[in-house]
């Protein structure tokens, strides 16, 4: 829907899904502003395993987030 109706659905964060979204989501990063992403794990519930990052070195691959 927020492809089709961009002007109603601006409220929507950008999202990616790794690791298949891996290479657009470094691209944020190089961006000149300093943005904080949100790490959400797959498999966890209840607030468990979020964090943030200011840098795509502080993303854990490791762990499927």
């Amino acid at each position: 829907m927020a492809k089709e109706y961009k002007e109603d659905y601006d409220f929507f964060p950008k999202t990616w899904q790794l690791p298949a979204d891996l290479n657009e989501l470094k691209n944020q990063f190089s961006k000149k502003k300093n943005k904080t992403f949100i790490i959400k794990p797959t498999h966890m519930c209840q607030g468990r395993g979020i964090y943030l990052v200011r840098r795509f070195e502080d993303i854990d691959l490791r762990s499927g987030d």
